[in-house]
């Protein structure tokens, strides 16, 4: 069964990848791209896991910095030692996107002639969800990719809607007997972001900290979770339009000392005021919440958010956040000014 990008097969897809696995009936050509890194780690590990080879003499890696054609084609064509197959994996390497100077024909033709000896992975990471050029990309220009479509599995593992996410995160608490409802699942994904990876390590944290306890309840979320980066912004931009400034210094100086630089605070900080002014734009023309959603590109619950927030700030008070927060923005990079002092002014603003 081959896969091309389509997010409602996608779990069709993992359980046929996950169903080979389990009976060892390994395709010749995997082609796994996007952003949910998750997925694409525990495919690859249990590829490798269950690749029969006791030598250890038939597993090759390449990455960018030791990609070589030349060298790739001869290897692809040599036999296996003591084995049936090889094992390939080309991750994060660019010839594998449309290079116009590139001949594929020749690598296209060394994967053909030898699929009964290779098991070929190809990993792309990529984070341009929802980018229609991406997926035309990979779905239809993409010759590598069409080769392993019609050849293998291509699937786009890019990470999930917050419904399937959701599933996801009850099963996980499910499979350790413990239960939670979907409104706590939602409220563990608004908090911790949609990487599926980020959000069982936040699972596993709270499954630990609640020990015999079999129902989690809000109060074990917030004891034990670790916030995203989006939403600790989101809720500093709510201080400051609230006015409440020592809470909003307060959380700033936790985020630096977590780590996060202020470049990167400056610059969510700005973004969430673009989209505060751009959604209340919409509110103003009498859009709902769900065609908001979707002309913003965003889901729902986030429009909600933004929606919940224009209630106490007008529009002339955005604009000029908006304009304080690009200039500020723009000092850190251009002056000597400390970073500290410019938090300040912009919360002061």
């Amino acid at each position: 069964m081959t896969y091309g990008y389509k997010k409602d097969n996608l779990l069709d897809a993992l359980k046929d990848i996950k169903s080979g696995i389990r009976t060892k009936e390994l395709k010749p050509f995997y082609f796994l791209y996007g952003n949910e890194d998750y997925f694409i780690e525990e495919i690859v590990k249990s590829l490798k896991k269950v690749f029969d080879d006791d030598t250890k003499l038939n597993f090759k890696k390449y990455v960018e910095e030791t990609f070589d054609i030349d060298e790739v084609i001869k290897y692809i064509n040599t036999m296996p030692l003591m084995n049936d197959k090889k094992m390939i994996i080309f991750e994060d390497v660019s010839i594998f996107r449309n290079n116009k100077k590139v001949d594929y024909n020749e690598l296209i033709n060394s994967f053909d002639t030898n699929k009964d000896n290779n098991i070929i992975i190809v990993v792309e990471h990529n984070s341009r969800d929802k980018d229609e050029k991406y997926q035309k990309y990979y779905n239809n220009e993409n010759e590598i990719a069409k080769y392993f479509k019609e050849n293998g599995i291509l699937i786009d593992l890019h990470k999930l809607s917050e419904e399937l996410l959701n599933k996801y995160v009850v099963n996980k608490f499910a499979k350790a007997k413990k239960y939670i409802d979907k409104i706590e699942a939602a409220y563990i994904i608004r908090n911790s972001g949609k990487n599926l990876k980020n959000l069982y390590n936040e699972c596993d944290k709270i499954i630990s900290f609640v020990g015999d306890k079999e129902n989690i309840e809000r109060a074990d979320i917030d004891a034990i979770i670790t916030k995203s980066i989006e939403e600790n912004v989101f809720n500093l931009v709510n201080l400051v339009n609230n006015n409440k400034l020592n809470d909003a210094i307060s959380l700033y100086g936790g985020l630096i000392s977590e780590g996060e630089s202020s470049r990167n605070i400056f610059h969510r900080f700005a973004n969430n005021y673009k989209n505060l002014i751009v959604s209340k734009s919409y509110i103003e023309k009498n859009k709902g919440q769900n065609e908001i959603a979707k002309l913003m590109g965003m889901e729902t619950w986030q429009v909600n958010k933004l929606m919940e927030a224009n209630k106490y700030v007008s529009k002339d008070t955005l604009s000029k956040k908006l304009e304080k927060a690009l200039d500020l923005n723009l000092k850190t990079m251009t002056s000597d000014i400390n970073e500290d002092m410019i938090a300040e002014m912009l919360f002061l603003s």
